[in-house]
């Protein structure tokens, strides 16, 4: 048999063999913040095998173009990383897509026309379930069961608040539930009644499980047709990595079929809900679920435990009483809190505590300190999820901790029951420093935006607009709320991007545009950065891409 010379074996396979530094897509003529400290700007962008091959000027990057790559000319727009929201529910809200959206109905009327409208399109429905109302939605800010009993007298009806701390129940779901003038509330809830002993209808923390309990469950196929549309929906906002406050293992055989059906629009970094004693059992439980989900599509990471409640029902945990009186509720002890946090933290997990009240930021950071000392430990990035009145006091124990600040920029959107229900419940002085993300960032500590989605929209735009404003998209109130607490908009965009990433041990994989690195970016229509901060709500997204591939692009793009 002839041998072919080595020399042009050699040469058969560098052509046949795709090389290194070819891009399988270009763009071009981009205006790019990649976020990175080294290049933050920059024209162009190639991307490889689902990563970053390159950031650069167009003649840098033009030059790893091959026979095959596609070059796409974007013509001046805007790229940023992908948004990453670090704190949402992800179940929760694309559930609450199926059910009677009560979000921004304003007024009692507006949230009887909507509960109507879906009992008549749902007459088989054994149970009305909602979501989204506000207490500045009723006269007095005293939401009450009659409201309900006059549109769904025949069925059980139950409403859960915006926060997802209250629920508003009818008559038929109180008796259904057995809760009468004598039953008393769980340990951590509240069963209300008014000046005359009458159920209001409303359930507080613990108290909602009494009820909820009883709502038929959602099937998998439910679950997974309502996961698919959240899932667009995200990536519509530019969305390209969420991280799950809390997950329900009872729906991961549902994101699992996400998985192998390729439907994966957002990569998923999830919390295990803390115990307050943990076992050995339940400890190797988790390693275990952490080990067998570690992908970079979906992983389950840390755990989270709820320290304290929300301020809108006055159940958040305060250092000095509301101004109607009451300090709220600390849903664990401090000693509790202590010894569960000191076990996670020796077993290695990262730990978010929800703490809103600075009483409730008070003892997370004990948690978080005492856990330290006892075990030893450092770089675990324990998280304190929405600390929105903060203790000025204990504004620099989170860079010294090195805790991260889990807030949320829409919470600063002045809307109609922050200015009559939050803020007044706080008083002047507290409200002065509720969700002022310029006092961590003046601390030093390292702050990831979320959104708490469904309890907010997870439009990313409208966070930034709202932590860079405090003003709603209506301009309301006129140079913001508390407009001491506004930051910039490179900031707020770091937020939601690098710092993000930091929050989950991602930064060497993503929050930037670097080599190397996911190939996760939003396409806008315009400069978010540039002023005046109005362009922020002008702009669109265009395109999302994911691992170099396209999870959302715009009709008009």
């Amino acid at each position: 048999m002839r041998r072919v010379p080595l020399i042009l074996v050699a040469c058969f396979l560098y052509i046949c063999a795709p090389a290194a530094d070819v891009a399988d897509r270009i763009y071009v003529n981009a205006n790019i913040w990649t976020g990175a400290d080294g290049r933050p700007r920059a024209e162009a962008l190639a991307t490889r095998g689902g990563r970053v091959l390159a950031v650069g000027n167009n003649l840098e990057i033009r030059k790893l173009a091959g026979s095959r790559t596609q070059i796409v000319d974007l013509k001046g727009r805007f790229i940023t990383p992908g948004f990453i929201d670090a704190h949402l529910h992800f179940m929760s809200g694309a559930l609450s897509l199926e059910m009677v959206d009560l979000v921004d109905a304003g007024n009692v009327g507006e949230i009887q026309r909507r509960l109507a409208a879906y009992a008549g399109s749902h007459p088989d429905a054994k149970w009305i379930v909602g979501r989204g109302w506000a207490f500045s939605d009723f006269p007095g800010a005293a939401p009450h069961r009659k409201v309900l009993d006059t549109v769904v007298p025949d069925r059980p009806a139950l409403m859960t608040d915006r926060d997802g701390h209250t629920v508003l129940c009818n008559s038929r779901a109180l008796a259904a539930a057995g809760i009468n003038r004598t039953t008393q509330g769980p340990p951590g809830g509240v069963i209300e009644r008014d000046a005359g002993g009458e159920l209001t209808g409303l359930l507080k923390e613990s108290a909602m499980e009494l009820v909820e309990k009883l709502v038929p469950p959602y099937g998998a196929a439910q679950k997974y047709a309502a996961l698919r549309k959240a899932e667009d929906l995200a990536a519509s906002c530019g969305l390209t990595s969420v991280q799950n406050a809390g997950f329900d293992l009872e729906d991961l055989p549902v994101y699992e079929r996400l998985l192998r059906e390729d439907g994966v629009k957002t990569r998923f970094y999830s919390a295990l809900m803390m115990v307050k004693n943990p076992s050995p059992e339940h400890l190797a439980r988790y390693k275990k679920l952490v080990s067998q989900h570690h992908g970079p599509l979906f992983r389950f990471g840390p755990v989270k435990g709820l320290v304290d409640g929300t301020v809108d029902a006055k159940t958040a945990a305060m250092l000095e009483p509301y101004t109607t009186g009451g300090k709220g509720l600390l849903l664990w002890s401090p000693e509790e809190l202590n010894r569960a946090v000191a076990i996670y933290d020796r077993e290695g997990f990262q730990v978010m505590l929800h703490a809103i009240g600075d009483l409730a930021v008070r003892i997370s950071l004990d948690a978080f300190e005492n856990a330290a000392n006892l075990n030893r430990t450092s770089g675990r990035r324990h998280r304190v999820e929405h600390t929105e009145v903060p203790d000025r006091a204990d504004l620099p124990r989170f860079k010294a901790l090195g805790v991260i600040a889990s807030t949320q920029a829409i919470f600063a959107s002045p809307d109609q029951t922050t200015l009559e229900n939050f803020a007044v419940v706080l008083g002047p002085a507290r409200a002065a420093l509720a969700d002022s993300f310029k006092l961590f960032d003046d601390a030093g500590a390292v702050q990831a935006f979320g959104s708490d989605w469904p309890v907010f929209s997870f439009d990313v735009l409208r966070g930034l607009y709202a932590a860079v404003t405090r003003m709603t998209p209506q301009g309301i109130p006129a140079g913001g709320w508390e407009p001491q607490g506004r930051i910039c908009a490179e900031a707020a965009l770091r937020h939601f991007t690098r710092d993000a990433a930091y929050a989950s041990f991602d930064e060497s994989f993503k929050g930037t545009l670097e080599a190397g690195k996911a190939a996760d970016f939003v396409v806008l229509s315009d400069d978010i950065l540039a002023p005046p901060p109005e362009r922020i709500l002008k702009a669109r997204v265009l395109l999302t891409v994911m691992s170099a591939r396209e999870t959302y692009r715009a009709t008009s793009f």
